[in-house]
């Protein structure tokens, strides 16, 4: 577990690096307007390509964990259904292209969403078969020709148009460095029949909707400023949510390496202490990233973005409760994902969505970003609070003590710096 958890750390400390790099390169470069317009695609276009990646990495990660001998076959279904619902996203942008202003940015930032969808098919493989130091191999070098066609992009242009069409490009390039790979890691593997793809659509509905709705999370946001808000108020919005998407890619590592391993004790001997670590593991590090956030807003700033971001200092402490309150929900989310009560995390991810949309609204039109946060806090607030509940429920022998106090007594670190 501390081997597998290093090489997932080594592989996103690479790509939460390069990331933040890129994105800091992009908001300097762009400044706080055209950076909102760049931010708003990107997460618009986001939004669509999640129609594709359709929930199936903890799918993959449940399946191929119990059962290895299928990979192949779990592989190529899986990506049949990604280049499927690819296809249709592709053909509906490109008639709603001619009725946008930014056409080159929602139709260059799509297809580079859509690739990096089929690349992330076959990170998750490696992980499920317990080839992590392979894939974070893969991974780092993605990352830095990621950010060396970006670099080069800032360095030469002034268009967001252009920055768009060469994020494509290294998203293209990092798919072609990872294909020969996986065919000598995975064997022969085929793209399957579209009848295939339509059972495997069904039977994994309720992994599509939860991981939808759960990652409207940072991307929906955009739609909402940008309604009730001027554009650069979203790209200064969108540069904190830069640094703390960066932060939150210790979810993933986490979530790689715990969730095959309880749901392999889902069908065979319970080890209590593997649900204790996870638990324990995202609360602190929740708790000491957020804090950061919060004490060291000014210093991020000035560091990372300069003096046109100035108004993203007062928002960092909100993110930062954000950040924490957000891993308390995550680690209980991952026990019921693990146990297969998926299902009703589905559920309980639409009840949070209803939540933050309607009071994100009314916050948002009277406090702007500052609103949208505190609903985002809450809501994650009551996510967690709706797992908590079920995992206790279902008997796994998880007590709520922990989570909840921690919770309860980690936030009041954070008011000091709210308002």
């Amino acid at each position: 577990m501390l081997r597998n958890i290093f090489w997932m750390g080594l592989s996103n400390a690479v790509r939460l690096f390069t990331g933040l790099i890129l994105f800091i390169l992009i908001a300097r470069h762009l400044g706080p307007e055209e950076f909102g317009h760049y931010m708003f695609w990107y997460g618009t276009t986001l939004l669509c390509a999640l129609l594709a990646h359709y929930g199936l990495s903890n799918m993959l990660l449940k399946e191929i964990a119990q059962h290895p001998e299928n990979v192949a076959d779990v592989l190529g279904a899986s990506l049949s259904l990604r280049f499927m619902l690819s296809t249709g996203i592709i053909l509906c942008a490109l008639g709603a292209s001619v009725m946008t202003e930014r056409p080159e940015l929602l139709l260059m930032l799509l297809l580079a969403h859509l690739v990096e969808t089929i690349s992330e098919t076959f990170y998750v493989a490696y992980r499920a078969l317990g080839h992590y130091a392979r894939e974070s191999q893969l991974a780092a070098c993605a990352a830095t020709i990621q950010l060396a066609f970006i670099a080069v992009a800032v360095i030469t242009s002034q268009s967001a148009g252009v920055i768009a069409f060469v994020h494509l490009a290294g998203k293209v390039a990092q798919l072609t460095l990872i294909l020969p790979f996986s065919k000598r890691i995975f064997g022969a593997f085929s793209l399957q029949s579209t009848y295939t793809a339509f059972n495997l659509a069904i039977r994994t509905k309720a992994y599509a909707l939860d991981h939808f709705l759960g990652s409207l999370f940072g991307n929906i946001d955009s739609l909402m400023l940008r309604a009730y808000a001027a554009i650069d108020t979203v790209g200064i919005y969108q540069s904190g949510m830069r640094i703390f998407q960066g932060g939150n890619q210790a979810a993933p590592i986490l979530a790689n390496v715990f969730l095959p391993e309880i749901a392999r004790q889902a069908i065979g001997k319970k080890n209590p202490f593997i649900v204790f670590a996870l638990q324990t593991s995202f609360l602190i590090y929740g708790l000491i990233f957020g804090l950061i956030l919060t004490y060291f807003s000014d210093q991020i700033v000035n560091f990372a973005f300069g003096e046109d971001y100035q108004q993203l200092t007062a928002l960092l402490p909100f993110f930062g409760l954000l950040f924490f309150v957000r891993f308390f929900a995550a680690a209980w989310g991952i026990i019921l994902t693990a146990t297969g009560h998926q299902k009703y995390r589905a559920k309980s991810t639409a009840i949070h969505l209803i939540f933050v949309l309607s009071v994100g609204s009314y916050l948002t039109h009277s406090m702007q970003a500052q609103g949208w946060l505190i609903a985002l806090i809450l809501a994650n607030v009551l996510l967690g609070m709706l797992y908590m509940i079920r995992v206790v429920r279902s008997g796994s022998g998880v007590s709520a003590t922990l989570g909840m106090g921690t919770m309860l007594l980690g936030s009041l670190l954070f008011v000091p710096r709210l308002f």
